[in-house]
């Protein structure tokens, strides 16, 4: 930010400095952030979900016993870009993740272990580490408000999609058994023939 001139005041003389600009009217708003790690397991073809399930629940049972580390863990088989920081997602606001993930962390307390999550995203693993006060900033507010909206959007999107697809499979059933029928007239007329 910017430096004033020196000010003068009834308390003496000023100089300041500007740390951030809020548009009147626009109070921060105060939320509560996470420090969240995680481990994510994405199921294919070499492993399905529930072997990932499996192996998420054996790799808790291990940090919980204290025979293992979390953050070792991660860096050794968690299939995302936090991997090599442990799985440290860093601090975080609320909506940042998928419903999935975001319900699992609320209902942690510091230092806990969900069991395992499943979201679009594959299996995860997930400890809060932390949690802290803060006051948002207007662009974090609206990067909260633009996540959200992206969030309802793709579950509108999934929503229609599936719709979709559930129409598409009775609409094919339809025709199958149409199909099957007129085959089964075809034979009986072809047996009355022979």
């Amino acid at each position: 930010g910017g430096l004033s001139g020196v000010l003068r005041s009834p308390a003496g003389f000023h100089v300041l400095k500007v740390v951030e600009k809020r548009q009147a009217g626009m109070p921060g708003i105060n939320v509560i952030q996470s420090r969240v790690r995680h481990i994510l397991l994405r199921p294919g073809p070499q492993l399905g979900e529930t072997a990932a399930l499996e192996r998420l629940a054996d790799f808790r049972k291990r940090v919980v016993a204290g025979t293992a580390d979390f953050a070792q863990l991660a860096r050794e088989n968690s299939q995302d870009g936090s991997a090599r920081n442990g799985g440290d997602l860093g601090w975080t606001n609320p909506g940042i993740f998928v419903p999935e993930f975001e319900d699992a962390v609320s209902d942690l307390q510091p230092g806990q272990i969900s069991e395992p999550v499943v979201s679009r995203f594959g299996v995860h693993l997930i400890q809060l580490m932390e949690r802290r006060q803060a006051t948002l900033s207007q662009r974090e507010q609206r990067d909260i408000a633009r996540n959200l909206v992206r969030e309802k959007k793709l579950e509108e999107a999934y929503a229609e999609l599936s719709n979709e697809l559930t129409q598409a499979e009775k609409t094919a059933e339809a025709g199958y058994q149409e199909a099957y029928g007129i085959i089964g007239e075809l034979r009986n007329r072809l047996e009355l023939q022979g």
